[in-house]
């Protein structure tokens, strides 16, 4: 028997309604036990194309001895129910049902990502996950959805990038900055004294910066924190592997992991999406398309900071 936390969303037609006969339609299925759902938020569109409706978001958690592929086809079968049509990313969407959580599982193929990638930049699947699942742990990292959800809004909406090579860093910043006003720290203000991040030779506690002495005005280390989002090239002066670090608002809410990634080399082996040691929260961007990557980190700082506001008492709204 495994614990399963999914996410629900609409913002196409009736919303409520559409809701409603999902979560009913999951909970109702022989393969799930002890269903509970989390309140209704309304949330509004991150990214996408523009004049869409405000999300209904929720989550539910429940019990499965299926595995975390059957209930992927479960949540598209209902989905296509529904009547949902997958036309772009991002895009409005009747009903929108995704796995973010199953088990201690971690993995993934072409078809389905456990934990799911992204998810710890929405604010929008960390509140209604707090409602039913604040004890889940992610098994990447070791934290629970209310640690995690509490961490995320401590400070700014923030992300360090690791992986990929440094190029590919640079110009994401770059781009931030000069096409989403995002301010953006590059690694030219920092020297690294040891190992190198874009293949990480070594373990995350050898891994180290220093102050540039030309740049240092400009280092995460020093300078004020920005009033907004921010993200850097790499990682910060701050040793990311001390507990005592975490809260400090100089560190990044969140590590984001690049993977550049070809039609031959998509979806590699968890231990290359998700190397052990860091116990830091991450966020998994997998790189197809340079253009779509600078707009997701974009959306992914919006997500960070999306007001969520419960438009039910409970979850009861389902029944």
């Amino acid at each position: 028997m495994s614990q399963c936390l999914i996410s629900l969303g609409s913002n196409l037609g009736q919303r409520s309604e559409l809701l409603h006969r999902a979560a009913e339609r999951v909970a109702k299925s022989s393969v799930v036990s002890n269903f509970r759902a989390s309140r209704l938020y309304e949330t509004p569109p991150i990214g996408g194309p523009g004049g869409q409706e405000p999300f209904l978001n929720a989550a539910a958690a429940f019990d499965t001895e299926s595995s975390a592929h059957e209930i992927l086809s479960l949540l598209q079968e209902v989905e296509q129910w529904l009547g949902r049509q997958r036309l772009r990313r991002w895009d409005a969407r009747s009903i929108d049902l995704d796995v973010v959580l199953y088990g201690d599982l971690v993995g993934g193929d072409s078809h389905l990502v456990v934990p799911h990638p992204r998810y710890p930049a929405r604010t929008f699947v960390l509140h209604p996950a707090c409602d039913v699942a604040d004890h889940y742990r992610d098994p990447r990292f070791g934290w629970t959805i209310g640690e995690l959800s509490r961490h995320v809004a401590k400070a700014q909406p923030s992300l360090c990038l690791v992986g990929g090579d440094a190029d590919l860093r640079k110009l994401i910043c770059r781009r931030l900055t000069d096409d989403h006003g995002v301010t953006t720290f590059q690694s030219s203000d920092r020297v690294m004294t040891t190992g190198t991040i874009a293949n990480a030779p070594l373990p995350p506690s050898q891994i180290r910066f220093a102050e540039s002495p030309v740049q240092k005005d400009v280092s995460t280390a020093d300078a004020a924190m920005p009033a907004g989002p921010w993200v850097s090239d790499s990682l910060p002066s701050l040793d990311i592997t001390d507990r005592t670090h975490w809260d400090d608002p100089r560190m990044p809410r969140l590590i984001a992991r690049i993977q550049h990634v070809t039609e031959d080399s998509s979806w590699p082996a968890p231990h290359k999406i998700w190397p052990k040691g860091w116990r830091y929260p991450e966020y998994r961007l997998e790189v197809t398309d340079v253009e779509w990557a600078i707009g997701e980190v974009a959306s992914a700082l919006d997500s960070m900071r999306c007001p969520c506001r419960a438009v039910t008492a409970d979850g009861s709204w389902w029944r």
